[in-house]
């Protein structure tokens, strides 16, 4: 039986509850709240809760009492770093809500007690999973447009009625690029096949005042290692009538032809060359759940969408793309 623990219910963590009763031998042991009052109890709701299920106030014990296999962590993003940090020092292997850790250190110490325990962590990006962006990873992977060396990408969210209250302070929210940017972070490096060298942001809170410590809209303009270069914007500006809720787009332009992403309203992965007319990819059957990919790797099955160091990276690009804004300075990655 694979015993999964989960602190907090903040963000993305549907994959975990809903896939938990699809896998064989897999339990939602215990809950633990990630900070005093949170309403741990409403995920009785989902398919994960059984009557076994305990809930616990204090994660500490819970991580002692419990004796869990995987810990999925979902707390304000800002304090995912110390619960994956006691998760992997437990012998625990971690999915966590990104980004993993919201500072270097913290992220170095989770790098180190994963290392020393032998363990996975692995984070909530999916979006490599969605199948424009694997359309168009296969592209570049194939050479369609030749060597990539311009790359723009968008991520655009409606605000909505209201955020969280953690999302007023930088030290429980962390700071949008953790937040919104590191999906594009992390798929700029999957489809283009590229790592970064360094970079220069800017970002600021302009609508949303009443959150004074949410950036709302923000540019980075990132060197990448082969001399090419990559701006990534972000905003919570979409409109409310938009057609959906998010607006996620890719363009990479390489040396022989051009792959674009959109994906929002309209969904599609267009391909042009220097021998062809502009046309759209057939998509691929590539979504699936995260965590079900996960446990697969777990349990001697194929390997996880992300490599060990992929999450790693994509929190390490954010943090310091974080900080370059702060600075306002260019900073080496």
């Amino acid at each position: 039986m694979l015993r999964v623990a989960q602190i907090g219910m903040q963000g993305h963590f549907g994959d975990i509850v809903r896939g938990i009763p699809e896998i064989q031998d897999c339990q939602l042991v215990a809950v633990a709240r990630s900070w005093p009052d949170e309403p741990i109890e409403k995920l009785s709701k989902f398919p994960a809760w059984n009557p076994q299920t305990r809930v616990y106030d204090d994660y500490r014990k819970m991580l002692d009492e419990a004796g869990p296999d995987v810990v999925s962590v979902f707390a304000p993003y800002a304090h995912n770093g110390r619960f994956n940090i006691a998760a992997v020092h437990h012998g625990c292997h971690v999915i966590s809500e990104k980004p993993l850790a919201a500072t270097m250190d913290e992220l170095n110490r989770l790098r180190a007690e994963r290392d020393n325990a032998g363990v996975r962590v692995t984070a909530m990006l999916p979006m490599r999973l969605h199948p424009t962006f694997t359309a168009a990873h296969k592209a570049v992977e194939d050479g369609s447009i030749g060597e990539p060396f311009l790359v723009s990408a968008q991520k655009s969210y409606r605000w909505g009625t209201d955020r969280p209250w953690y999302f007023k302070l930088r030290k429980d929210y962390g700071g949008s690029i953790p937040w919104v940017a590191i999906h594009a972070i992390d798929f700029i490096r999957y489809v283009t096949g590229l790592d970064y060298a360094g970079v220069t942001a800017r970002q600021a809170v302009k609508v949303h005042r009443d959150y004074p410590q949410c950036e709302d809209c923000g540019a980075l303009l990132f060197e990448m290692t082969n001399g090419g270069q990559a701006t990534l914007t972000f905003d919570y500006l979409r409109p409310r009538k938009a057609g959906s809720h998010g607006d996620d787009r890719l363009r990479v332009a390489g040396s022989k032809g051009i792959v674009e992403v959109r994906l929002d309203a309209r969904t599609f992965c267009e391909l042009t060359t220097n021998d062809r007319e502009p046309k759209q990819l057939p998509l691929p059957d590539s979504r699936k759940n995260v965590f079900i990919d996960f446990v697969e790797e777990l349990r001697g099955g194929k390997p996880h969408f992300l490599s060990p160091e992929d999450p790693f990276r994509a929190t390490e690009v954010a943090i310091k793309a974080r900080d370059a804004a702060d600075a306002r300075k260019t900073m080496p990655l």
